[in-house]
């Protein structure tokens, strides 16, 4: 038999994605593609293209990203302290300016 019960009686959860999910629980110092974008403030496929580049033999180029999150079969590829230190060298320790600020 089903119960019919005032619609304040019951607690509204909302329900996170489990990539949401997997993303909040990351330790500190691992950061998602995304982060690591925003922190040199580039383009999300500039970072994602750096990770596939490869030099002249054929070598990875970067190690980043070193390390992934694994829950089931959802994988999410996670930057470390030191690929983060990888990237800043390449960018050259680019200094985040203000997005929409332009330079006189």
């Amino acid at each position: 038999m089903v119960k019919i019960v005032d619609s304040q009686e019951i607690k509204r959860t909302t329900r996170k994605a489990p990539a949401t999910r997997l993303i909040e629980a990351l330790p500190d110092g691992y950061l998602t593609a995304r982060q690591v974008a925003t922190k040199f403030d580039v383009n999300i496929e500039t970072i994602r293209r750096l990770a596939r580049a490869k030099d002249s033999d054929g070598n990875e180029r970067f190690r980043a990203p070193s390390k992934a999150a694994k829950s089931g079969d959802l994988v999410i590829w996670v930057y470390t302290p030191e690929d983060v230190d990888e990237l800043a060298e390449y960018f050259g320790e680019r200094i985040p300016r203000k997005r929409g600020s332009k330079k006189a």
